[in-house]
């Protein structure tokens, strides 16, 4: 590859790492002025959905959603995970969470009804995410037809199927669930999914003698998505009255998705991706 190429597929990496700690930053801001203008907080950032930040939440959700997806991981693991969690990012996008009292400023009509609306464009998310992995495989096959998933990248997208499948069943024949529960399941997965990328990058970087930080600042960021993610679930399930504290915890999870992103763009400034530096081929200094 001649040096314009790979600076042009170098600075498209960096770009993408970037713009998901870009739109991060841009629903916080979102979030933030219409803290200013209701005077309080509502107890999640999803529950913004029915503010003034209805637009950016589901455009901030859907772009970080398109930039995992299209974003190539240093693995056919790391890949496969990246996928999945990328595309219920839409999900969670598309199906809000249960409503709940709007504590003060703008927000969108009590009686709009967002059951039409989540029926057409998950069928949309459904139907186009059939035919992109669809022409995924078949660009796979044209590039390499000898090339076959290790174990558990297949493992991997397994688990990701049997999870869309479970979801479009509930879609498809349980509507009234899909509505009360399928943000909540989506945003869930779609974290776990990122907590796993972590722990892959990890462990990825953890072959090379000169990424010591970088393994102990992954392993720091994945354990603090973690034990969010796990008191969030908890809150949400078992322990009442404690609605507020899910928004705090929210966005402590959400910074450490977006310093992830930032510490692998450190990370990988120089190469294309992690295996460039295993194999000794670039300087990841960049220079």
């Amino acid at each position: 590859m001649d040096d314009a190429r790979r600076s042009a597929v170098l600075n498209t990496y960096r770009h993408l790492r970037l713009a998901m700690i870009v739109l991060v930053v841009v629903l916080g801001a979102a979030v933030l002025l219409q803290r200013r203008d209701a005077g309080c907080w509502q107890t999640s950032v999803s529950a913004y959905y029915f503010t003034s930040v209805h637009g950016v939440f589901i455009a901030a959700l859907c772009a970080i959603g398109a930039c995992l997806i299209v974003y190539k991981g240093s693995s056919d693991t790391e890949d496969a995970v990246l996928n999945l969690s990328g595309f219920l990012a839409f999900i969670v996008a598309m199906v809000p969470t249960t409503r709940e009292t709007i504590c003060g400023g703008p927000s969108i009509p009590a009686a709009y009804d967002v059951s039409p609306g989540v029926g057409n464009n998950v069928a949309a998310v459904l139907l186009t995410g059939v035919v992109a992995e669809g022409v995924r495989l078949g660009l796979a096959y044209k590039a390499n037809p000898e090339q076959s998933l290790s174990g558990q990248a297949k493992v991997s997208l397994g688990v990701g199927w049997l999870i869309i499948v479970a979801g479009t069943v509930a879609f498809g024949f349980d509507r009234k669930q899909f509505l009360a529960h399928g943000h909540t399941v989506a945003a869930v997965t779609m974290f776990a999914g990122i907590v796993l990328v972590i722990v892959i990058n990890a462990l990825s970087a953890g072959k090379r003698d000169d990424a010591k930080l970088f393994v102990q600042l992954y392993r720091a960021v994945a354990t603090i998505m973690g034990l969010a993610l796990a008191v969030i679930v908890v809150i949400r399930l078992n322990v009442p009255g404690w609605e507020h504290v899910v928004i705090y915890v929210e966005v402590l999870l959400i910074a450490a998705f977006a310093v992830f992103w930032g510490i692998q763009t450190r990370e990988l400034w120089g190469v294309v991706d992690r295996r460039e530096l295993l194999q000794g081929k670039a300087d990841p200094t960049g220079k």
